[in-house]
């Protein structure tokens, strides 16, 4: 008998956590679209930030996603730390969605929902719908995995010594109830799923194995053991990152310690509000959602002053290498919102590239500050580098994760523009380093040569200031647009050669004047090569 109850609630537990994270990786792609907005909705206003919070936990419906993510935020400083915190309260309350799904009680349904969504799942065609079907396969999986862990604890009821075991954990006293909630987080620390050991606890209290007050204890330390899977995140993070991953600890402490201190007047208060003699499940789902609730509204006028203390607690990072970008490997579980950074990060990446096209057009009328001009580009294009690794990094890591194909395809196309963009500047710094060589041993370019070579970086930049405009708006015309200006590029390249070909005849030209002027001639052939591969990716010619 008892290997039978192990394989069932094995089995059970198993369905359950995999109805879990396909349940929420079909919601993340369904709201995918509102997940790219989320940057843009984060304010300073804590309530909005805790809405945000709300909002994003329900879609993915789990705390340790969302918490995680906006530690990875913070850690590529995308928010602040009263802004993390407002979050994070949010995250508290987006989690209580769960118990509520388990309030509807369709176990007998769970599997023919499951059943059925897999076959539309095998035989749809279209991406969205796919993935809707996927979405019910989750929450069919759910329902169906609950209730074979129901029906395998069922036989327990009857066994001495388990209800003894029981017992032992019953919160009948204040010891007990802390023994009860420090198993609760214990369990959800082990599984990193409150979720999970929410759905353990309606099913135990279900079958009779554990009492109300009990199920109510264990709900309160899952609270508390679902702050692990943030605080692992944060262990390399910075110490802004830290500081999040700890007020989430603190916050969910702390309410702990409030509401077991006053935990009897608590229960008949959730009494009166959800009786567990008329349905249990609610009743649990109702305390799980009052305690945050009310935790949050605690909170909120002294989330400026947790911010300053945790700044106290935690120090800041000494001699830590900031990251250039805005993403984080931490923010890789909401793979849409990296997606739609990764973009803005592409864009950035062009404002610097505008500015070294700027800065080659003065060296060409201002010779005599060339060091500086070079020392500048190599600035820049040293921070292009470190761009394009970091955002090359981050972008292979959500490939491997659940994304549909409109992501899939964004995501391979923000690589190779990133590449692109990188080599650009590369060859940007080796136009100036030539210029400086050349200066350098006391070769000068004639008057024809250096109009010759601005008319080529005037031509070239304006071609590139037409893609980053296009890759902005996505518009495919403006791609196909820039074609045209490519050929113009090309003849212009073709026209300085020649010239220069038929006056290294006519006079004793420098060998390291002709190869030096041939070399930037070619350099910006070649940038206007690159530029035209983003257009052929782009424009899908």
């Amino acid at each position: 008998m008892y290997f039978d109850v192990l394989l069932k609630v094995i089995g059970g537990l198993g369905l359950f956590l995999f109805g879990m994270d396909k349940m929420s990786t079909g919601m993340q792609q369904l709201a995918g679209q509102r997940l790219k907005k989320i940057l843009g909705a984060l304010t300073t206003n804590r309530i909005m930030a805790i809405l945000v919070g709300v909002f994003v936990t329900g879609l993915v419906q789990s705390s340790s996603v969302s918490t995680v993510m906006t530690i990875g935020f913070v850690n590529a400083m995308l928010l602040n730390l009263k802004q993390a915190v407002g979050i994070i309260l949010g995250a508290n309350i987006g989690t209580t969605i769960t118990g509520w799904i388990l309030v509807l009680k369709i176990g007998k349904y769970g599997l023919p929902m499951a059943g059925a969504a897999a076959m539309f799942y095998m035989f749809l065609k279209g991406e969205k719908a796919r993935t809707r079907a996927l979405t019910v396969m989750g929450l069919g999986l759910i329902f169906f995995g609950l209730e074979l862990m129901s029906d395998g604890l069922k036989p327990l009821r009857n066994l001495p010594e388990f209800i003894q075991l029981f017992h032992a954990f019953q919160a009948n006293s204040y010891i007990g109830i802390m023994k009860a909630a420090a198993v609760g987080a214990l369990l959800t620390a082990v599984v990193q799923s409150s979720s999970a050991t929410l759905g353990i606890t309606i099913t135990l209290a279900v079958q009779g194995l554990i009492d109300y007050p009990t199920a109510v204890a264990l709900v309160l330390g899952e609270n508390v053991g679902t702050t692990i899977t943030a605080w692992l995140a944060s262990l390399n993070a910075n110490a802004n990152a830290k500081r999040a991953a700890y007020a989430h600890i603190l916050i969910n402490i702390f309410g702990v310690l409030w509401v077991t201190t006053i935990f009897w007047a608590y229960l008949a208060f959730l009494k009166k509000v959800a009786s567990p003699e008329t349905d249990i499940t609610k009743a649990i789902a109702t305390a799980h959602t009052l305690f945050n609730v009310t935790n949050v509204i605690i909170f909120i006028p002294f989330i400026g002053y947790l911010a300053k203390f945790l700044g106290w607690i935690v120090k800041d990072d000494e001699l830590r290498q900031t990251r250039v970008t805005h993403l984080d490997p931490l923010m890789v579980e909401t793979p849409s919102v990296i997606v739609e950074q990764t973009k803005e990060e592409i864009l950035s990446m062009g404002v610097e590239i505008k500015t070294i096209f700027n800065k080659l057009e003065d060296s060409f009328k201002r010779p005599e500050a060339i060091d500086q001009i070079t020392d500048e580009i190599q600035t820049i294009e040293d921070k292009l580098d470190i761009c394009q690794k970091e955002i090359t990094d981050v972008n292979f890591k959500i490939l491997n994760k659940p994304l549909n194909e409109e992501n899939v395809q964004k995501t391979r196309e923000h690589l190779l523009a990133c590449d692109e963009y990188e080599t650009i500047s590369d060859y940007q710094l080796r136009i100036v380093k030539t210029l400086k060589k050349l200066q350098d041993n006391d070769i000068m370019l004639n008057e024809r040569k250096i109009k010759a070579l601005e008319g080529l970086n005037a031509k070239v930049k304006e071609l590139f200031t037409d893609i980053d405009m296009a890759l902005e708006s996505g518009n495919r015309e403006q791609f196909i647009a820039a074609i045209k200006k490519t050929n113009t590029i090309k003849d212009l390249y073709k026209k300085a050669r020649a010239e220069h070909v038929v006056h290294v005849g006519e006079a004793n030209v420098p060998t390291m004047l002709s190869t030096g002027y041939m070399d930037v001639l070619n350099y910006y052939r070649r940038i206007r090569d690159h530029i035209y591969n983003i257009i052929e990716v782009y424009a899908k010619i």
